[in-house]
């Protein structure tokens, strides 16, 4: 059941940013830049991939940066930080 509500909620945050960055994308498009194709792109690819990187984190939510954290980790950094 986790993994469904995980999944919904990635769904509605891809759905939510995609059409924030199209909205941003058409209003720039028509306003600054003579309704030209490329910010509606750019925009809304942008919406995309800030989705993605949210669903990363929505999924592997136990990771930072990319790393994972463990007990491991903290010990190693610990032991350097004592020695220098």
């Amino acid at each position: 059941m986790a993994s469904d509500k995980k999944f919904d909620q990635a769904t509605a945050n891809l759905l939510v940013k995609t059409g924030f960055g199209l909205s941003i994308g058409i209003v720039a498009s028509a306003l600054l830049f003579k309704r030209r194709m490329w910010p509606v792109t750019f925009f809304t690819g942008a919406g995309i991939g800030a989705a993605y990187a949210d669903a990363q984190k929505i999924f592997d939510s136990a990771s930072t940066l990319g790393r994972p954290v463990s007990a491991v980790n903290r010990t190693n950094t610990d032991s350097k930080n004592l020695s220098a």
